[in-house]
């Protein structure tokens, strides 16, 4: 039900209630029936938030695993894993946590007491006691408890930048109004949440709790904010999932092959589990976990705290950026622009803009009278004479306010107001009227709201301008020029974020015009043909949306559901990242892949973000999109490492086997490869500084797969040498010196293959020798502590229970040093063909 197209009479009809209010009787029956005026959001069962952790890939590894441990009776093992698995519930049961503070916060607010209509009297009530059809009273500077179809008002203005973002307070009326109106067209409503700037009002309360528009913001909060993989955790798990898959298949083989070459069968078994946990990269949830929360504290020395980890990851691998314009993209704060005056007025026109300042001597609300303000007292010349001694509150039908000032027995009336009624009623030839007319034009074409100046003398003070003589003319001053001021980094931070691949968008709630300038002065647009009227948004289906959305870079006369369509349209082919601060931003920051909060912001806002801005600057979601792009790289090198180690490791046993050889490693080094070195190397390489270039190349595209077909073959490569090195020094030294000893030069000769293998993992095309300038501290005391343990199991207590025979130091180190050449010099072929032949993007 449309009550703005109503009467008042048909809405007092309607909601069953009289102008003098409901009874005190009625009033108590209709809280039992509508319930307190509160938001309230129903959520998932207890189970199922319990159970949604172990529903991923990454779990089903680790469970994998722990099987595989307790099969062989590592305990000690299975119960390491088990406790990664909990860990990992536990980081997701935080974030349910927070997702569910958003929920929470949309229903705190602070106590108000309302000055309601009861039974014909007038009484004060708490907010969350009012129903619909309640008659209230709202005065100059209270905050709207709920929505209200207005019935009185007196010079009402209205601050609805935290529903409709924009920060020029709007006049309000009690018309009944025509045809689907928005929001910000609805003149005879108030909404909840918004601010009384001036005036004052009486009104029908319309809707409370959830049925007003602050509660339907919550709706699509709770819609967009249930759990959800991040795009760069969807693109792991379908890796991972097809690593199980080949794990599985190169165990079935394994087997068999072990049973036909004469292997007894628990020998077989226990030989298969070892392979397969040596294939599976059960590390890298726990080593993913690491390097995100140290990326957390990075950002968080960057003014940017992250309160979702998967944001980390993710806003690495954005493709578009879609912000609000008030508050992040400019200060939400109106200021003096351009000032226009005629060639011969002898106004000093900050003077007379600070004589119809509204509040003199008080404090304000008014954006516009704040703006004039600071303009005004930037002006050294500003010479106030007299005093004020009336207010003039604006007036509809004049469309302007003003201030009478005496000074020395003379009364002179100072107003601003409108351009068009202000020239009306000012004494302008035709020559000078046509040079305003052009003035205005030229800076309303630039996108400015733009405010008349007038000054006339009056031979007594009047309280209001019905007071004033139909024949009263004014001396035309000039203009003053207003517009939000846009944040001085802004410009910058656009840029960068599209020389790095990454396009942004503007949504706002301004008028076409004014989105179409501030685009433009912000580069984000060249034509109007790049600004999209959300108004038009009603009339189009999803698909063709899409399509609109993929050409727009600024989006005008946004609503909050429209932004949720924005942003899921956007999704459909793009990552991502909404910057926003205000309660109309809240359902599209808990909607994108990455929520983006002021700091300075509403706190539902904040709360929806998954990462807040601590010194509201757009330029630090570019310095985090930098370090999760960092963080990006360095999962992928993660990635490499261990599927190539850990193939290379596979692959050795299983090529041994087909040829017809003994098992060149035993199930228990197997296992100490895998664990030792995996785990002290792993880590470090998630800790490496980025590369130079990363914020000068395009982000991966949503379809695209985590790694490229040139670090898949480079895996492959580098599995292939490590196995045919392995197999190939066991072989030799088995003939010259027993199968004992042969197994333990292959044993150490692999171990000094993943180092070599660390070193290639630290740049995908840079040379393993121009990488070494760039110092990583945890890499080298990861390479120490993976050293010291193999020295610890080649000579200390360890070697018998790893199966070590003594063998000659110089056969040691002759094959080390072999294996790791060789697997440098294969990989630093590979980099250079890429670094010719190879564009990607990621690196």
């Amino acid at each position: 039900m449309f009550y703005y197209h109503m009467s008042i009479d048909d809405t007092c009809n309607a909601l069953a209630t009289e102008r003098k209010g409901l009874s005190r009787r009625e009033g108590e029956k209709r809280l039992k029936t509508y319930g307190r005026n509160e938001i309230s959001i129903k959520s998932d069962p207890l189970w199922r938030k319990l159970i949604e952790p172990f529903k991923n890939v990454f779990m089903l590894v680790l469970f994998i695993a722990v099987i595989i441990s307790f099969s062989r009776q590592s305990f000690f093992d299975g119960i390491i894993i088990l406790v990664i698995m909990m860990t990992s519930a536990v980081i997701y049961y935080v974030q349910q946590f927070t997702t569910e503070r958003i929920l929470r916060s949309l229903q705190k607010h602070t106590a108000q007491r309302i000055e309601v209509v009861r039974g014909g009297e007038t009484r004060y009530i708490d907010d969350s006691d009012l129903v619909p059809g309640d008659v209230i009273q709202l005065n100059e500077g209270d905050k709207v408890p709920a929505d209200v179809r207005l019935m009185t008002t007196n010079t009402l203005r209205v601050d609805e930048s935290v529903l409709t973002g924009e920060s020029v307070p709007v006049q309000k009326n009690t018309d009944a109004l025509h045809g689907k109106k928005e929001v910000y067209e609805q003149s005879n409503m108030l909404f909840q949440g918004s601010f009384i700037v001036s005036g004052h009002a009486t009104g029908i309360v319309v809707y409370t709790g959830n049925s007003t528009e602050f509660g339907h913001i919550a709706a699509l909060s709770r819609k967009s904010s249930e759990a959800s993989t991040s795009p760069v955790q969807k693109k792991i798990d379908k890796l991972l999932s097809y690593v199980i898959m080949g794990v599985g298949g190169l165990a079935v083989g394994a087997f068999i092959l072990a049973i036909v070459r004469g292997i007894e069968f628990s020998e077989a078994l226990r030989f298969v589990l070892a392979l397969s946990v040596s294939a599976v990269p059960e590390g890298l949830p726990v080593a993913i976990s690491v390097i995100l929360v140290l990326g957390m504290r990075r950002m968080a020395a960057k003014k940017a705290l992250v309160r979702s980890m998967r944001a980390i990851e993710t806003i690495g691998v954005i493709t578009t950026i879609a912000t609000d314009k008030t508050g992040t993209l400019t200060e939400n704060k109106l200021s003096v622009q351009k000032t226009w005056q005629p060639e011969k007025n002898q106004h000093h026109l900050p003077t007379i803009a600070h004589r119809t300042i509204n509040h003199h001597g008080q404090h304000t609300r008014d954006p516009l009278d704040i703006a004039m303000i600071e303009f005004t007292e930037a002006e050294e010349l500003v010479q106030l004479k007299g005093e004020p001694i009336k207010k003039l509150p604006f007036n509809q039908t004049f469309s302007m306010s003003g201030n009478i000032w005496h000074h020395e027995g003379l009364y002179e009336l100072v107003v601003k107001g409108a351009p068009e009624r202000v020239i009306e009623h000012s004494h302008l030839s035709s020559a000078n009227k046509e040079e305003a007319e052009q003035a205005l034009q030229a800076l309303t074409s630039e996108g400015y709201r733009v405010i008349a100046l007038a000054t006339s003398v009056v031979k007594n003070p009047v309280e209001a301008f019905e007071e004033l003589s139909s024949r009263h003319v004014f001396t035309f001053v000039g203009f003053i020029a207003v517009a939000d001021t846009l944040r001085p980094t802004a410009r910058r931070a656009i840029t960068t974020a599209q020389l790095a691949g990454v396009t942004v968008r503007m949504i706002t709630g301004d008028h076409f015009e004014t989105a179409y300038h501030i685009g433009r002065q912000l580069g984000l647009i060249q034509s109007r043909d790049q600004v999209f009227d959300s108004r038009e948004i009603g009339n189009l289906t999803d698909k063709q949306l899409q399509k609109r959305v993929a050409t727009s870079f600024v989006f005008s006369r946004v609503t909050p559901e429209n932004k949720f369509r924005i942003l899921q349209a956007l999704k459909m082919k793009e990552v991502t990242a909404m910057t926003g601060d205000g309660v109309n931003d809240v359902p599209a920051l808990s909607s994108a892949h990455v929520g983006v909060a002021m700091g300075s912001g509403s706190q539902i806002a904040k709360d929806a973000g998954d990462i807040i801005l601590l010194n509201n600057d757009f330029e630090s979601i570019i310095r985090a999109m930098k370090e999760g792009r960092i963080i990006f790289s360095n999962i992928k090198r993660m990635l490499f490492y261990l599927l190539s180690t850990n193939i290379g490791e596979a692959a050795t046993a299983v090529i041994s086997i087909a040829i017809g050889f003994p098992m060149p490693l035993s199930p228990v080094q197997i296992l100490w490869v895998n664990l030792v070195t995996d785990t002290a190397m792993v880590i470090p390489l998630g800790l490496e500084p980025g590369e130079k270039h990363i914020m000068r190349v395009k982000p991966i595209t949503p379809t695209s797969p985590l790694l490229s077909r040139y670090i898949i073959f480079r895996i492959v490569l580098v599995a292939v040498t490590m196995a045919s090195m392995a197999v190939g020094m066991y072989a030799f030294f088995n003939m010259r010196y027993g199968a004992d000893y042969g197994r333990t030069v292959a044993f150490a000769a692999l171990v000094v293959m993943q180092w070599a293998n660390a070193f290639n993992a630290r740049s995908t095309f840079q040379s393993l020798f121009s990488r070494l300038k760039v110092i990583n501290k945890p890499f080298y005391i990861g390479l120490a502590v993976s050293i010291t343990l193999q020295i610890i199991a080649m000579f200390g207590p360890l070697k018998n229970l790893l199966g070590i025979y003594p063998i000659a130091l110089g056969d040691l180190f002759v094959s080390g040093l072999i294996a790791f050449t060789v697997l440098v010099f294969v990989v630093e072929l590979h980099k250079l063909w890429g670094r010719r032949c190879v564009m990607d993007p990621q690196e």
